[in-house]
């Protein structure tokens, strides 16, 4: 990737000002070998060194204080990490989608798999929020039917991780799913739900496949950094726990 960056770069200091069409007629490469003896390139260096700046200046702006350290494998089906993502998730995605619809969500659901390191005490910082989410992941909204909904619980029941969801009260007997809470109302196949999830698994990453083809769909234009991000910059401290939300009962 940085080599396609530098590429672009150069491209544009050679061609951004030429007025008459450039045509390139060929193309050569070679093998640099990249060590300690390899020359700097100042211009190159100065060229970049503003962007460098202000992106390090992003980068490393403080959000919040973290009093403990998150991490997903917390607890087998449930985290106090994934309850946060998902909780902050639901936030900001349903006043967008009340604005646009004027109905709410009805539950999230995230993967295992994305959240991919964990936040550590102290202060955090963007950065902080890029190593945890560093995909470009969008946040959307899809209407399922009763059947691609209960499609999803039985993928729950079946891969027992710690998924992040939000609004969801669910218990595990004898490894089979036997209470299913939707804001404290139990499942109701007959009908369909909106799910807040993120575009990736929409198109059925992660072998989410019920969320493919939904009945609606809706897309916040929202990454899911961006809404964790903007969450934390009007948080002073994180207050993440467990609360039952997914649990083995025997």
């Amino acid at each position: 990737m940085k080599n396609y960056l530098f590429f672009f770069l150069i491209a544009g200091l050679l061609f951004g000002c030429k007025k008459e069409p450039v045509h390139i007629n060929k193309i050569t490469g070679k093998r640099l070998k990249i060590s300690e003896q390899l020359p700097i390139d100042s211009v190159f260096f100065k060229t970049i060194q503003p962007y460098k700046d202000t992106l390090e200046n992003k980068i490393n702006t403080f959000l919040c204080y973290n009093p403990t350290t998150l991490t997903r494998k917390e607890n087998p089906l449930e985290s106090s990490l994934g309850n946060l993502y998902a909780d902050i998730c639901y936030e900001k995605a349903n006043v967008i989608f009340h604005k646009k619809t004027s109905k709410n969500i009805d539950f999230a659901l995230f993967n295992y798999g994305g959240i991919r390191t964990v936040v550590p005490k102290g202060d955090i910082t963007v950065e902080n929020i890029f190593k945890l989410m560093p995909f470009e992941n969008k946040l959307v909204i899809v209407e399922l039917s009763g059947k691609k909904t209960k499609a999803l619980f039985d993928y729950l029941q079946k891969s027992k991780e710690a998924h992040p969801i939000s609004h969801l009260k669910l218990q595990m007997t004898n490894n089979k799913l036997s209470s299913i809470l939707i804001n404290d109302i139990p499942f109701d196949p007959s009908k369909n739900y909106f799910v807040l999830t993120h575009d990736y698994l929409q198109h059925g990453g992660d072998h989410m496949d019920f969320f493919k083809e939904p009945v609606n769909l809706y897309d916040t234009e929202y990454k899911v950094r961006d809404a964790i991000i903007d969450y934390l910059k009007d948080t002073d401290t994180i207050k993440a726990k467990l609360d039952g939300r997914f649990i083995k009962i025997k």
